[in-house]
């Protein structure tokens, strides 16, 4: 397995928490970064200070996970990252000297994302505007970008083929 940096980045509630904990299972040695657990840790250690302000707060904790991301595969190591992010957000991945970076984008039907949002098993409060809002500013990865893109905007086959794909080709990097 290479060094590398895999993106992992969606709509809120497309399922990328699950399927980067899938490829970081089926690659040994691999490195996890949440980036929505630390954000709602920090949140709420200090809720009074970012309400209203959550999104600057995320694009902080954003910022610093992807330069964690881009110098741990730097330094080595196989690094996915659970993510949402934006293509104009990739600066700190692309740092020079570059690191190698794929990106997997999760595009699910709103319909389908929205049914997740109210899933028994969620643990963050329900937020349907946060929904359509990140599935509509997901919508940005259709029209191309520096860095390799895989989206998966199929049914559970079709990321599962992506799951595979994914592992595959970084078993097989030298």
């Amino acid at each position: 397995m290479s060094s590398h940096v895999i993106l992992i980045t969606g709509p809120r509630a497309a399922g990328k928490s699950t399927f980067a904990a899938e490829v970081h299972q089926a690659l040994a040695g691999s490195v996890l970064l949440h980036v929505d657990d630390l954000f709602h840790e920090l949140l709420a250690q200090d809720c009074n200070r970012w309400m209203g302000n959550e999104a600057e707060l995320y694009t902080v904790i954003l910022l610093h996970q992807l330069a964690l991301a881009h110098d741990l595969a730097l330094a080595g190591s196989c690094v996915i990252v659970d993510a949402t992010v934006l293509p104009d957000q990739l600066g700190p991945l692309q740092e020079t000297p570059a690191s190698d970076v794929s990106v997997v984008v999760l595009l699910l039907s709103l319909e389908e994302c929205l049914a997740n949002e109210h899933r028994a098993t969620r643990t963050v409060p329900v937020r349907e505007e946060k929904v359509t809002a990140t599935w509509q500013e997901m919508q940005e990865w259709r029209t191309g970008t520096e860095v390799p893109v895989r989206i998966v905007d199929g049914d559970e086959v079709e990321r599962r083929k992506a799951l595979s794909m994914v592992v595959k080709q970084l078993q097989q990097a030298p």
